[in-house]
């Protein structure tokens, strides 16, 4: 009798599970990294990660990797700065275009420290607060968080 439950609970946990799999599987989940860096090496070492993914992931496979700035980091990426930091932008901007990263920025932060709008590279989408955008994408988006 135990064993005939048993596999009755078994057969309804399958049951129930079977439609959040197969949406994981259409829709797959993310990770998201919250980055608060102050130097170009720094920001670096975290981008040669995320081309180290290039060959071994796969964003249909594995969900999209969500990078949310929220530091002085965001400097890096200002036009003023763009000829200093030219090669480690457009290595951001093809991780962005090959859809191995999302770059999102703070606009809270971008006000601290007075970037415009208009100062970041247009591959790089501005979110009001970081914290709240990083709650969405774990609540709403099932992101996980490293």
């Amino acid at each position: 009798m135990p064993r005939a439950i048993f596999k009755t609970l078994l057969l309804t946990l399958v049951l129930a599970l079977a439609p959040a799999a197969a949406q994981t599987a259409k829709d797959p989940q993310g990770y998201v990294f919250s980055v608060t860096v102050s130097s170009p090496q720094q920001l670096d070492v975290v981008l040669n990660r995320a081309e180290d993914l290039r060959e071994l992931f796969n964003p249909e496979e594995h969900g999209k990797i969500a990078i949310v700035l929220h530091g002085e980091d965001l400097q890096l990426f200002q036009k003023d700065n763009y000829s200093s930091n030219q090669s480690m932008v457009e290595r951001a901007r093809l991780l962005d275009q090959d859809k191995i990263i999302d770059i999102k920025a703070c606009q809270t932060m971008m006000r601290v420290l007075e970037i415009e709008q208009t100062d970041l590279p247009s591959f790089i989408e501005q979110v009001p607060f970081a914290p709240a955008e990083i709650e969405r994408l774990q609540k709403e988006q099932g992101f996980t968080r490293l």
